[in-house]
């Protein structure tokens, strides 16, 4: 059968069923997987592919096939040894282009916790964005969130994630840990200009820039005054939106998290940033050192994200682009103070 499993095949079974742009060969491989005369090849095969695509679903229906009451029952549980494990469960949040690649592998390395998605089921953490989820907006998938919550040696997921009362309530309930990122929004937006260059494409298989980010076709080729104009188009109320909602929400007390700061923490001492986060995850002095020693092995860590790990780019975005981010952010001055990311 195409889908029996052996030691040696996992890696090509996986990357198959993430990467085929075909529902129905997908599906055609789930049937397969079904139809093992060997009950533990076929439930090594959908323990492995239910989590690396959440469309592996097979056309035929299982012999036994659950009903609505039983499903519920199953989440219940869940929900309730989830709810009450003990491990490390660390969300790093943050705007585009603002170091959190690099903190929460630092984090992930340092303190040996495993790092994954909550934005869907994976077995690896960003292939969403090999099934065409990458433009997706990031929120909490509750079958992630369980499925993360059960790993035995806790977790680091990394979001590009808004704050609401539901998402506090969720982590009072799972013992979620918020470490958010910041940075200044001008420089982060030249950085983001950078690095969606770096990846534009006009004709691929999610349909170039539109569908990968949101971005006209033609958007790598306009001058870099309306690249950024329409950039902002996309992303300007997510970066509103991400300062004033974990701002005003820590004001009232519905969340504590851990701030970062791209220019004092992630450019300037690693001594100091790894401190403040052992201190604050109730590290001990190892626990420190091992978090330093991660830190300081910058080029290793930053070589996926990190752009020139610089600040004060931004300064070159003028005139009517500038007066449209500030505006913006004046709209929410009543509920959150970001001015120190807007100097």
């Amino acid at each position: 059968m195409e889908a029996r499993l052996v030691p040696d095949d996992k890696q090509a079974f996986l990357n198959r069923i993430t990467t085929t742009n075909s529902l129905s060969e997908l599906r055609d491989l789930a049937d397969d997987a079904l139809r093992h005369a060997n009950t533990g090849d076929q439930r090594e095969a959908f323990l492995l592919a239910s989590q690396a695509n959440p469309l592996f679903i097979p056309r035929a229906t299982p012999a036994t096939p659950i009903n609505a009451v039983q499903l519920n029952y199953f989440i219940s549980q869940a929900r309730m040894a989830a709810a009450n494990g003990k491990t490390d469960r660390i969300l790093v949040c943050a705007p585009m282009k603002s170091g959190s690649t690099f903190v929460s592998d630092a984090i992930a390395k340092g303190l040996d916790l495993q790092k994954t998605s909550l934005l869907l089921m994976m077995a690896r953490p960003y292939d969403y964005v090999a099934l065409g989820a990458g433009n997706r907006t990031h929120e909490i998938d509750e079958l992630a969130l369980l499925s993360a919550c059960l790993l035995p040696g806790g977790f680091v997921a990394h979001h590009h994630m808004t704050c609401s009362p539901y998402l506090a309530r969720q982590a009072a309930v799972y013992n979620l840990k918020f470490i958010l990122m910041k940075r200044n929004v001008f420089d982060s937006i030249v950085s983001l200009d950078e690095f969606c260059l770096k990846g534009a494409s006009s004709d691929d298989m999610f349909g170039g820039d539109y569908l990968r980010r949101g971005l006209p076709m033609d958007w790598s080729k306009l001058d870099e005054h309306t690249r950024i104009e329409k950039l902002l188009d996309r992303f300007l109320p997510f970066y509103v939106h991400y300062y004033v909602s974990w701002i005003f929400l820590e004001q009232t007390k519905w969340v504590r998290p851990l701030w970062i700061s791209y220019e004092r923490d992630v450019l300037g001492d690693k001594a100091h940033l790894a401190a403040r986060l052992g201190e604050w995850l109730g590290r001990d002095a190892d626990g420190k050192t091992a978090l330093r020693a991660t830190l300081d092995h910058q080029p290793k860590l930053a070589a996926i994200h990190f752009n020139k790990g610089v600040a004060g780019r931004g300064e070159k975005i003028k005139g009517a682009n500038r007066a449209r981010v500030l505006a913006a952010f004046r709209d929410f001055e009543d509920l959150a103070d970001c001015s120190d990311i807007l100097a």
